[in-house]
């Protein structure tokens, strides 16, 4: 039986140990730093991914993109928005 695999399929989000508010923490795009928001979040193959897992195997974490993609959930922070703001109501 031949399987239907994607390219995406070899496409991982590499999480960090530990959270922003509620939001788990990604490896940044360029590798650079961390950030919770999935958008900035650097896109790794799958031997990037787990090759820097077993570097850091008990702080960092992959993900497929494509599982993680599915549960993406959009919202607005409190501290961006104020209701005496013109335009607010």
């Amino acid at each position: 039986m031949v399987e239907n695999k994607s390219a995406d399929d070899d496409l991982y989000y590499l999480q960090v140990k530990g959270f922003s508010g509620n939001s788990l923490l990604w490896w940044r795009q360029g590798r650079h730093g961390y950030t919770a928001d999935i958008r900035q979040a650097h896109v790794f193959t799958k031997a990037e991914a787990f090759g820097q897992a077993t570097v850091r195997p008990t702080e960092d974490f992959p993900w497929k993109k494509s599982y993680i993609d599915t549960h993406l959930q959009h919202h607005v922070h409190v501290d961006t928005v104020q209701r005496s703001d013109k335009g607010a109501t």
